[in-house]
């Protein structure tokens, strides 16, 4: 899979992308601890750990043993490995620096822009507010989040036309 390609998946699906960015703080770390940290199913991060695995973002840690120093989040000094613990690549560290507001203009359409600009627009689209929601960029309840101030704060410094005609 090509680094546009996995970026793109990553950009349209917020939590296999917050599942990606745990690594960046844990370093190392299993299904059970990840679903604490992010409040995503287990299910779902188990799913999220397999996809990220086969991109080559992730990989099985193979070491007998855990120390603090490999694993941010451990509270014990080492431990024997009970759980499948994952290492994020090189590769992963490369993509996760390179997913900012940028990305995301990319692969949004107009009318989303629009709708992220405008709060009466919201309603208008289901199919487009779950995309935005999907993304990240909305929260459930509709009101726009802190990468989604990013990326409109981006579009207006890039003078993209937001107007509400």
């Amino acid at each position: 899979m090509e680094d546009d390609e996995i970026i793109k998946n990553l950009v349209f699906d917020n939590q296999l992308l917050m599942v990606l960015q745990h690594f960046n703080l844990a370093k190392l770390d299993y299904a059970k601890n990840i679903k604490i940290y992010t409040s995503i199913p287990q299910m779902n991060v188990n799913i999220y750990l397999e996809r990220l695995e086969n991109m080559g973002l992730i990989e099985k840690y193979s070491g007998s043993s855990i120390k603090r120093t490999e694993a941010k989040l451990k509270k014990t000094n080492e431990v024997h490995k009970h759980h499948t613990y994952y290492l994020l690549t090189n590769k992963g560290h490369y993509i996760l620096k390179s997913i900012g507001p940028r990305e995301y203009i990319k692969y949004l359409e107009l009318p989303c822009l629009k709708m992220l600009a405008y709060k009466k627009r919201r309603n208008d689209d289901p199919s487009k507010r779950a995309k935005l929601i999907n993304m990240g960029l909305l929260d459930k309840y509709g009101e726009i989040t802190s990468i989604g101030e990013s990326v409109l704060d981006l579009a207006k410094r890039r003078q993209i036309n937001l107007s509400d005609t």
